[in-house]
């Protein structure tokens, strides 16, 4: 009998093993009848009337179908199933073609879900929905803003990156080339002067930011805006055995002051070094380590300057560091090999550290009593902050932890991360606000005025 039963499954088996697959495909897109309301967010709640910034509208359709629901009563401890209705966001491309369009209080058609102008006059408020069918959005309100003043001067910032390259008997060496730091630095005054951005709200450092050609001596350098420093086996051993060397890279940085700390009035001085293995774009610790501005000319109120601590000196020379971050940055090597390729990942970009050393502050914050007395972050009224536990996208909204619900001072405001002080951002602009602080900083602290001398460029004073 068990013979049989055997013979009978291998049967069943050759036989279905024959048989031709078949292969269903499913129509998953959506039809107007199911989608059950349309949810309209903007790139920013302003925009400045220059014709460049362009104001974003992104629309997000949900639908709504019923679905079987299984689940277990929690007093019968039976089983069941029944039919619910579930709302969800339905993907862009299961809508039909061209089904949700973005409209002005006029009716008139925003092509491509894009607005710029350079007529409308700063202060009107103008009105946007999107329409799919018999389907309206919520109505968003865009203010224009006055026009920034950006009559000041175009400066240039002369840029030295110091090398840090461990002796070949105890780690593995390095080098960048010239090119590669040149790309990098492009893409920094690109984002800073508004070249490379839709941010509503982009201002024009009018900022750029150049390899050096001269040393201190006044000689051309071999190569531009590049200075090796090859650290002894000795100097490298006293650094100890650990992967994060950042106290001691530093303490290495200032014993060796006249090397490879230039005079912070020719020169922003870079050190490149491995002094971790890790990275992380959260926090200067691991892909660099910086200090904001310290010092402030006597000119100007020591609190002129918010959310900075200063003090008064009208100079600062090579005789004044006591910190090498005060006229520099140092920079993970790992960081600046790994930069943002502008796809709204949270990767490292070199314009943040630059942005943060000319006295921009971050805009991410973990909790809500941290805002200033402004209801802000960084001082500049026109970014937004956010909860850096969230939102992990380019589309954040100012929500933060322990914010109380239904706060109508701050209504939650959805937005698009343009900024290179933001997380999970494009990296690629600085804000209106922001520019116009960075140039206070630029104006008024001695440590940060090596734009001022032509050194780094003739050899000559």
């Amino acid at each position: 009998m068990i013979r049989y039963i055997i013979v009978f499954l291998i049967a069943i088996l050759f036989f279905s093993s024959c048989e031709k697959e078949e292969s269903v495909i499913l129509d998953l897109n959506i039809s107007p009848d199911e989608i059950s309301r349309i949810e309209l967010r903007a790139d920013h709640k302003t925009l400045v009337p220059n014709g460049v910034s362009r104001m974003g509208f992104h629309a997000f359709v949900y639908g709504k179908r019923k679905i079987m629901s299984y689940g277990r009563d929690g007093v019968t401890k039976e089983f069941y199933g029944k039919e619910i209705e579930e709302e969800f966001l339905v993907p862009n491309d299961q809508l039909p073609a061209d089904y949700i369009k973005v409209y002005d209080q006029n009716g008139k058609v925003v092509e491509n879900n894009y607005y710029s102008t350079t007529t409308d006059v700063p202060g009107t408020v103008m009105q946007f929905y999107a329409k799919g069918g018999n389907l309206e959005s919520n109505r968003l309100d865009i203010t224009i803003r006055e026009l920034p003043d950006e009559s000041y001067e175009e400066i240039v910032i002369p840029v030295v990156f110091h090398v840090l390259v461990p002796p070949a008997t105890a780690a593995p060496t390095y080098d960048i080339s010239v090119k590669y730091l040149e790309e990098q630095l492009q893409r920094v005054s690109d984002a800073f002067n508004r070249k490379i951005t839709t941010d509503p709200n982009a201002g024009n450092a009018k900022i750029v930011f150049k390899l050096a050609t001269h040393d201190p001596n006044g000689l051309k350098m071999q190569e531009p805006g590049k200075n090796i420093e090859n650290i002894t086996a000795a100097d490298f051993t006293a650094m100890g055995t650990s992967s994060t060397k950042t106290t001691q890279y530093m303490a290495y940085i200032l014993s060796k002051a006249k090397r490879i700390i230039w005079d912070p009035n020719k020169y922003m001085n870079i050190w490149i070094a491995k002094f971790t293995t890790s990275t992380s774009t959260t926090g200067a610790t691991t892909s660099y380590r910086m200090l904001a501005p310290t010092v402030i000319h006597s000119d100007y109120d020591l609190k002129s300057i918010p959310g900075l601590t200063m003090k008064h000196q009208d100079s600062f020379t090579l005789n004044d560091v006591k910190d090498c971050l005060e006229v520099g940055f140092m920079l993970n090597l790992n960081a600046l090999l790994s930069p943002t390729t502008v796809q709204g990942r949270n990767e490292f970009s070199l314009a943040t550290p630059i942005a943060e050393y000319f006295g921009i502050l971050q805009t991410r914050c973990d909790k809500y009593n941290k805002l200033n007395a402004d209801g802000d972050s960084d001082y500049c009224p026109d970014t937004y902050s956010f909860d850096y536990g969230y939102y992990p996208s380019v589309f954040k909204g100012n929500n933060l932890d322990g914010q109380p619900e239904n706060d109508p001072t701050r209504p939650m405001e959805y937005f698009t991360s343009f900024n290179v002080l933001d997380m999970y951002s494009y990296k690629n602009s600085l804000s209106v606000d922001q520019v116009k602080r960075l140039r206070m900083v630029l104006e008024r602290c001695p440590s940060r005025w090596a734009y001022k001398s032509d050194w780094a460029f003739t050899g000559e004073n």
